[in-house]
């Protein structure tokens, strides 16, 4: 395995989770670069010094070589990849969706968590999804009230793309009926509010967006996700949940959740939307709650830390 605390999965396993991208038209292997940034953040971890030689010292002494301790690409790989080979994988994830959006699925043709889940389920990480084409027309359209710095606003000079992709931080997929869950996964940071060409645009709010467009020109299996069939679910410490003023999302999945349309004031591009219904597919979960199903979730989590 990679590590026994933070990756308990071998390199081979964590490949098979990166999802294959066009390259000049053809459909390639993306892991190798992702690979080589878990391997660099542990082999830098081998020089994180034992909890007793840290207390009292300056932040500075573990932050880099200790940083896989708060780095969520490792919480996120490694928790969902222990539910993704748990023996009872669809019983499991069933369980984290039901507390996340109720006990039935907010989506048409589906009738339980169990459909949504049963047949080839996919799992890819860090996974870039295209901003829609309608979203990027109505940018170029209201650019001028989108952005006021004179020096970013004239950068543009006639850029057809004024939103690259969207990298999400993973996707849980079933190619066999289109389900799917594009997840944000959260440790210590706050969802980004920097976009460059769209200054009020935040990052739920673009995640939401791309999920509901298709993706039929991606590689297989992602071009079989259907937006109508597609959730967001954010992911963070409980702690942040239980004080969720104290972080940008905190605010905004409340607005979302208790106030649906204002969804439509971040995403006044989507006119056709019927807000309240959307609403219902946004969910937040912890980190405690995969802990909660599967204890091997997460197991740097509960009580006081622990040493390394």
């Amino acid at each position: 395995m990679m590590h026994p605390k933070y990756l308990p999965f071998t390199e081979d396993q964590l490949q098979y989770h990166f999802a294959k991208v066009k390259k000049d038209g053809e459909c390639s292997d993306s892991s190798r670069k992702h690979i080589q940034y878990y391997k660099k953040s542990l082999a830098n971890y081998v020089d994180c010094p034992p909890r007793e030689e840290r207390k009292g010292k300056s932040l500075k002494f573990a932050r880099k070589p200790c940083q896989v301790e708060k780095d969520e690409k490792f919480w996120t790989a490694s928790c969902l990849m222990t539910v993704f080979y748990a023996k009872n994988r669809i019983h499991e994830f069933a369980q984290l969706l039901q507390s996340a959006y109720g006990n039935k699925p907010p989506l048409k043709g589906i009738s339980s968590w169990h459909d949504c889940l049963k047949g080839e389920l996919h799992l890819f990480f860090e996974t870039n999804l295209p901003s829609p084409a309608l979203y990027k027309e109505w940018l170029r359209e209201n650019l001028h009230e989108q952005q006021f710095i004179p020096y970013i606003f004239d950068s543009d000079n006639g850029k057809k793309n004024l939103e690259g992709p969207t990298n999400v931080d993973a996707i849980l997929l079933n190619e066999k009926n289109g389900f799917s869950v594009i997840i944000e996964a959260k440790v210590l940071s706050d969802i980004s509010y920097q976009i460059t060409y769209d200054v009020v645009r935040n990052q739920i709010a673009r995640n939401i967006d791309v999920m509901l467009e298709g993706n039929d020109s991606l590689c297989f299996p992602l071009n079989k996700r259907d937006p109508d069939k597609t959730l967001f679910l954010l992911v963070t410490p409980q702690l942040f949940k239980d004080n969720p003023q104290s972080r940008l999302f905190g605010y905004k999945m409340d607005d979302y959740l208790t106030n649906p349309y204002s969804l439509q004031v971040d995403l006044p591009h989507r006119v056709e939307c019927d807000w309240s219904v959307m609403s219902k597919r946004l969910g937040w979960l912890t980190w405690e709650d995969f802990k909660s199903v599967n204890r091997d979730c997460c197991n740097w989590i509960g009580g006081h830390p622990q040493g390394t």
